[in-house]
């Protein structure tokens, strides 16, 4: 009899902690795991609003009047995963980063690290901050998607092949060497915008607004058209392509 009550405790025990495991971390021990938790540190801002998602005084719970969790902003560098839900900011498992119910692929998401600054401002240079500058981040809105496969590159409500600055990075198409943050540069990319369209069936090949046939650097490789042997980027030398610049026109 007391080798069953003793098989029934370890029985519950093992049970109780496989539950707690499944729920998650639960920063203010209010029942709500931080994952779907909509004010994870009890602060009263909600966690869109909130600078610092994880950390600030409790004013309700268990915990009421402690201050809890860090003192990192949202988009300090050593803040590693902003709404301590136990993903990394940068792990491909995380798809809301600051933990504000919208999605970080989410049209609506306009600032996806929750740092105050919106996606598409210059001044920002993390888009998802995970502490890797967007300049050499390969998914820089950290939805999962490498920059190269991802239609959205910078996350904003933007598609690439709509956005004058696809990767985000406060440089404009027409003057970024990388323009879709794919980590290859223009002149050897097949698709410069990032937008699915292979440089020869693109009738704007870099995305910078101006289409091919009234574009002076149609790939956005740094060389003017006249000085480029290839000058709409497809792979096709001038000489043998049939439509040298791209602008739907075959040149003949």
């Amino acid at each position: 009899m007391t080798y069953k009550i003793l098989s029934l405790s370890l029985s519950t025990l093992v049970i109780t902690s496989v539950s707690a495991l499944a729920s998650g971390p639960d920063l203010d021990r209010d029942g709500i795991p931080n994952i779907s938790d909509r004010d994870i540190d009890n602060d009263g801002i909600p966690n869109q609003f909130d600078r610092n998602v994880d950390g600030g005084f409790c004013i309700r719970g268990p915990l009421k009047g402690r201050y809890i969790g860090d003192r990192l902003k949202n988009g300090a560098p050593a803040e590693l995963d902003i709404d301590s839900d136990g993903l990394r900011d940068r792990a491909l498992p995380e798809r809301d980063i600051d933990g504000d119910g919208l999605r970080d692929a989410s049209p609506l998401e306009e600032d996806i690290d929750g740092d105050g600054l919106d996606d598409d401002a210059d001044a920002e240079t993390d888009i998802d901050g995970d502490a890797v500058p967007d300049s050499v981040d390969r998914d820089i809105d950290g939805d999962g998607v490498q920059n190269g496969d991802d239609s959205n590159v910078d996350g904003d409500d933007l598609a690439n092949g709509e956005d004058l600055d696809c990767d985000g990075d406060g440089v404009t198409n027409g003057e970024d060497e990388d323009i879709d943050g794919d980590g290859i540069e223009n002149g050897d990319d097949g698709d410069v915008d990032g937008d699915g369209l292979a440089n020869g069936e693109d009738l704007d090949c870099d995305g910078d607004g101006v289409t091919n046939g009234e574009d002076e650097d149609i790939d956005g490789d740094g060389l003017t058209n006249a000085d480029d042997e290839d000058m709409d980027g497809d792979g096709i030398s001038n000489d043998d392509d049939a439509d040298a610049d791209d602008d739907g026109v075959d040149d003949v």
